[in-house]
């Protein structure tokens, strides 16, 4: 019989930070030194991003927001989907990074009267409540988005930078999710 492998609830913040700042430093270095070598470890770090290594998954996001100039187009949608997906796997340094755009999503779930019995049934306490909340909001926004790291890993890599247009959508799919969080949550 073949074993089961679960997926960990969460990757440790430091654990991701470590992984995050390691591999940026060596993708960094070839960017400086080795620009072949960055395309080429960037293609690996798909890879293993598509197999669900959620450093990977981070630190593609992390390239995709801004690009590489003559390496790498920037993508603001590939941007959110890899941290997206990254935090509703369970990295706690991409829910913390998610924070800034989903602020107003956990006020509105952290106000819903249903709140005591979201807290009472995810084990919610001051210190894990960011990720417990982001975590959720990310897996609806996941379904909600059709995300697929097996898929996004082998894109073509395009030029898609920020748009107010894109955003708005992005807003949309937010004020979307909300209330399936909530219900998700609570049952």
């Amino acid at each position: 019989m073949d074993r089961i492998y679960k997926r960990p609830a969460y990757l440790d913040y430091e654990e991701a930070l470590e992984g995050f700042t390691d591999l940026r430093k060596t993708l960094n270095e070839y960017i400086e030194n080795e620009p072949e070598k960055f395309t080429e470890k960037f293609a690996e770090t798909k890879k293993k991003a598509g197999e669900g290594d959620l450093v990977a998954m981070d630190i593609l996001a992390y390239y995709y927001k801004t690009g590489v100039p003559d390496l790498l187009p920037e993508n603001y949608e590939k941007y959110l989907k890899w941290e997206i997906v990254a935090a509703a796997r369970g990295n706690e340094l991409a829910i913390e990074k998610l924070q800034f755009l989903l602020g107003y999503a956990y006020t509105e779930i952290m106000d819903s009267e249903d709140y005591e019995t979201i807290e009472y049934k995810n084990d919610i306490d001051d210190y894990n409540v960011i990720y417990v909340i982001g975590k959720n909001i990310c897996k609806m926004l996941v379904r909600e988005m059709s995300i697929f790291p097996t898929d996004m890993a082998v894109e073509e890599d395009d030029y898609k930078p920020y748009t107010q247009e894109q955003f708005v959508l992005f807003r949309e799919t937010i004020d979307k999710v909300i209330p399936k969080t909530i219900d998700f949550m609570k049952s």
